[in-house]
């Protein structure tokens, strides 16, 4: 096992597509195709050869490093996660609503905790209160790739028109 400084001064030698490929790996949860992609190898290399990469011993003791650091600074991809989560499945009724015609503005301590993570920010504006969110969709869009969820949609499908002969004699 290499020493910190050791590690430090190989990841200061390894190639830039390396380093790319092992940050990208990291910050998608260790998907290593979807890496090779980030660090911008080919497809057909990314389909058949991106976990190779991961047997080298340089990118091993780098990613190594980076969890070490990472760590250190108290981020992880779960809890990264978990804020996305937060703003993606925030609920904005919990911070203002409409009763009775008009509008109601919830007390911010009594804004659950994590929809109070969703808000990015809140100010008095010429109109009135403005309270900006987080984006929804987006925070939605890197849990569901970080998850994988969009990747058999998108290699799986075909284009063209399929003819369906479904109609009874």
């Amino acid at each position: 096992m290499k020493t910190n400084r050791e590690v430090a001064a190989l990841s200061d030698a390894l190639k830039p597509k390396y380093k790319a490929f092992a940050d990208a790996y990291l910050s998608n949860g260790g998907n290593a195709y979807r890496a090779a992609l980030t660090a911008k190898y080919s497809e057909n290399f990314a389909r058949a050869k991106s976990y190779q990469l991961l047997d080298r011993e340089d990118i091993q003791d780098y990613i190594t490093y980076r969890r070490k650091q990472m760590a250190r600074r108290a981020v992880s991809p779960e809890r990264v996660l978990l804020e996305l989560a937060a703003i993606g499945f925030a609920n904005a009724t919990e911070v203002a609503k409409i009763e009775g015609g008009e509008l109601v503005l919830a007390d911010t301590e009594d804004v659950p905790a994590d929809t109070r993570k969703a808000i990015v920010g809140i100010k008095q504006g010429q109109s009135g209160i403005e309270i900006k969110m987080a984006d929804k969709i987006k925070a939605l869009e890197l849990i569901g790739r970080n998850l994988g969820m969009w990747e058999s949609a998108e290699t799986n499908e075909q284009e063209g028109v399929t003819i369906v002969d479904d109609i009874p004699e």
